[in-house]
């Protein structure tokens, strides 16, 4: 946290182990965020309408112009402070290993010139199975923020791998 400026608005973006990461990202992350959520959560019953509610953003991922509006009404609240917390994976591990990024992310990193904060999220793929959960301990490290104002908006690829290591390497 001592790396981070309350102030500046960030880009998030964490592996994604279980449902619990989002309960770890929104207990020990002390920023306001919004979410970036693929568009088929908004029909999950409750969960859908308190995240349109809450103004998080719904990424239509097939369709590339409405992800694109999408990634615009990011643009609009992410001002002030205001950060967007992804997972880059898109979804969560099936094996517990980490999984291939996407570059929806890095894309709006470079766009907005926004420094991206990997987070590593480890142990939660082991704290639950189906519908049982299982005690023991999940560690969330907050890594340095990678300039994106080095890479070029052709680098997505470079800047996708480099956080993609980063994140690796607290596994």
């Amino acid at each position: 946290m001592e790396h981070l400026d309350r102030k500046q608005s960030y880009v998030f973006a964490a592996n994604h182990q279980s449902a619990f990461d989002i309960l770890v990202i929104y207990g020990w992350l002390p920023y306001i965020f919004k979410w970036l959520l693929k568009i088929e959560l908004r029909k999950v019953p409750f969960l859908g309408a308190a995240c349109q509610a809450a103004g998080h953003i719904f990424v239509d991922r097939s369709n590339p112009v409405a992800a694109k509006q999408s990634m615009q009404k990011a643009v609009e609240q992410l001002k002030n402070g205001v950060s967007v917390v992804i997972f880059p994976e898109g979804t969560r591990t099936k094996t517990g290993k980490l999984g291939k990024f996407k570059r929806g992310a890095f894309l709006m990193a470079l766009e907005l010139q926004l420094p991206i904060v990997p987070i590593t999220i480890a142990g939660s793929f082991e704290r639950i199975k189906g519908w049982r959960t299982f005690p023991g301990t999940i560690k969330m490290t907050i890594h340095p923020p990678v300039d994106v104002t080095t890479y070029g908006m052709d680098e997505s690829s470079a800047l996708l791998r480099n956080t993609q290591e980063i994140i690796r390497s607290g596994l």
